[in-house]
């Protein structure tokens, strides 16, 4: 189930994990080193953790250049869900996430079409008093 529009995120079971990071490139790094710690402290497989850490770069990425202004906060959160580990990411701006056809020969534009092809859903909902949070609910449920 693909969420086009503003929406909660799954529930969480359990407390989520939360890695705040400044808006700059080389924060991406720091979430998935953070993603890749988490997944694999909670017993998930190489294969699943690779595919999840490119989730997390993908919408992490989205945040540092269209979420955000140089230095602003993301904060990336990774729980688990009755529908399976879920990563969101929150930053500060109001714009809606859209996902662009994914074409092949592109070399920008594809993250959220990633995202959608590599979870089991994704969607987004709007913060109080601004910015979004951008989820997505990793393949595969349990490890």
């Amino acid at each position: 189930m693909i969420t086009n529009g503003p929406c909660p995120p799954p529930v969480t079971v359990g407390d989520p994990s939360m890695l705040v990071i400044a808006s700059v490139a080389e924060s991406i790094k720091s979430a998935r080193d953070f993603a890749r710690g988490w997944l694999h402290a909670k017993g998930y497989a190489d294969e699943r953790v690779a595919v999840a850490v490119l989730v997390v770069t993908e919408l992490v990425t989205n945040a540092y250049k269209h979420g955000s202004e140089p230095g602003d906060v993301i904060s990336l959160r990774l729980y688990l869900s009755e529908a399976g580990p879920v990563v969101e990411v929150r930053d500060g701006s109001d714009a809606e996430p859209r996902v662009k056809p994914l074409r092949l020969d592109a070399f920008t534009g594809r993250g959220l079409a990633i995202v959608s092809e590599l979870s089991a859903a994704w969607g987004f909902r709007r913060l109080t008093p601004g910015g979004k949070a951008v989820y997505a609910v990793l393949n595969g449920g349990a490890p």
